[in-house]
């Protein structure tokens, strides 16, 4: 009984169980090293935040500021408009230039976009899938050659 051959079926479930097992293995190994990297990237991410929170204030402040002065400089004191009307003038002045400075920056980063598929990983997979099906041909034709099965393990 020590020599009895396993069946097919026997052999499959085998394989499933070691394919399952390998699997289960490869996600605690990825979810060990991922863990504690995305805590890392998960504070880093929240001080990239407060960052950028306080710059843009920062930068709303200048912009309040160069629409005050342009307002001052450009149209009260050259043109002689009133205080209240140049800081307005000084205000939509400073608008169109930033709404142009997007327009430009927009421009320039939709030339600069391009965006392919995942080339690699794609090419992987069709390796990894094709890997696979020449597996299971193989063990299929190999298991198709059941000369050596007794006729019992046929009917299985």
């Amino acid at each position: 009984m020590a020599n009895e051959v396993p069946s097919v079926s026997e052999i499959l479930k085998n394989v499933q169980a070691d394919v399952t097992t390998i699997v289960r293995g490869e996600i605690e190994l990825v979810k060990a090293e991922l863990i504690p990297q995305a805590k890392s990237a998960g504070v880093g991410a929240g001080l990239f935040g407060a960052a950028g929170y306080f710059a843009l204030t920062a930068s709303i402040l200048l912009f309040i500021g160069a629409s005050i002065g342009v307002g001052d400089l450009l149209y009260h004191q050259l043109f002689g408009v009133g205080e209240f009307a140049a800081a307005a003038l000084g205000f939509v002045t400073v608008a169109v230039a930033l709404l142009v400075l997007a327009g430009i920056l927009a421009l320039i980063g939709k030339g600069r976009l391009n965006i392919t598929g995942p080339e690699q990983t794609i090419g992987s997979v069709e390796q990894s899938v094709g890997a696979v099906r020449n597996a299971v041909t193989t063990s299929t034709s190999a298991i198709a050659d059941t000369s050596w099965l007794p006729k019992k393990g046929l009917s299985e």
